[in-house]
């Protein structure tokens, strides 16, 4: 592959830092956001065994400021941004009478907000040919009870992905969504429940098919591709 500018958020874990080390292993410049200096530091120890022709960032995704100064360094070194992939994400459990507004705008802020911040501040250097590829979920089709902020916001990640997909096709841009099942993820550490990791996918699954999106010919466009655990849904 031609080296290619390559922007992917939410790099630190998950099907992020599985994409960016598919993308490094590609002879790619990597331009890698984060949540926290922590992360960043990790991050940067386990792509150095793979590349060193990369940035990482740690900043709020939902921050206008935050995403314009990234995206200004990006620039600043390569005048242009071959692929942005959008795939920070947050996730909260619980009944909706049980959910913050608070936590409810954490979620919305990650996952939706900080989609259509970075893709705004991207598109302007996104040259014909390029692309942008927004990381969803089986959660941006189907609701699921106790996961309405977070279903909330993947389906609006959908919309939003397709109205894109629309108002860039003429400038040669190519808009995809990815919609992964149930991923293989620390995340689920961290939320109640009983969860069979066994019948999950590995992020490497969905890292190889981002990658294969991106490497379709110049004339073809995957518009959406959903991703299935060999085990069906849990």
């Amino acid at each position: 592959m031609k080296e290619k500018v390559v922007v992917i958020t939410g790099a630190s874990r998950g099907i992020g830092k599985a994409t960016a080390i598919e993308f490094a292993k590609e002879g790619c410049f990597l331009a890698l956001c984060c949540k926290s200096k922590e992360s960043k530091s990790k991050l940067q120890e386990i792509l150095s065994e793979f590349t060193k022709n990369f940035i990482i960032k740690d900043f709020d995704i939902s921050s206008d400021t935050g995403v314009k100064n990234f995206v200004d360094e990006i620039i600043s070194k390569k005048n242009r941004i071959d692929v942005l992939i959008n795939n920070a994400g947050v996730v909260h459990i619980g009944r909706v009478e049980d959910t913050s507004s608070e936590v409810w705008d954490e979620v919305m802020a990650v996952n939706l907000k900080g989609t259509f911040l970075m893709s705004k501040y991207c598109l302007p250097h996104i040259p014909q040919g390029g692309q942008i590829i927004n990381v969803g979920s089986n959660a941006s089709k189907t609701g699921f009870p106790g996961w309405a902020a977070y279903c909330a916001s993947k389906f609006g990640v959908l919309g939003f992905t397709r109205s894109l997909r629309e108002e860039v096709r003429s400038r040669g841009i190519k808009v995809s969504s990815v919609l992964p099942g149930p991923t293989k993820t620390d995340i689920w550490d961290k939320l109640d429940g009983d969860w069979n990791k066994d019948k999950m996918m590995s992020p490497d699954t969905t890292a190889k098919v981002i990658l294969s999106v991106v490497k379709q010919p110049p004339g073809a466009n995957i518009d959406e591709v959903e991703i299935v655990p060999s085990g069906g849904k849990l």
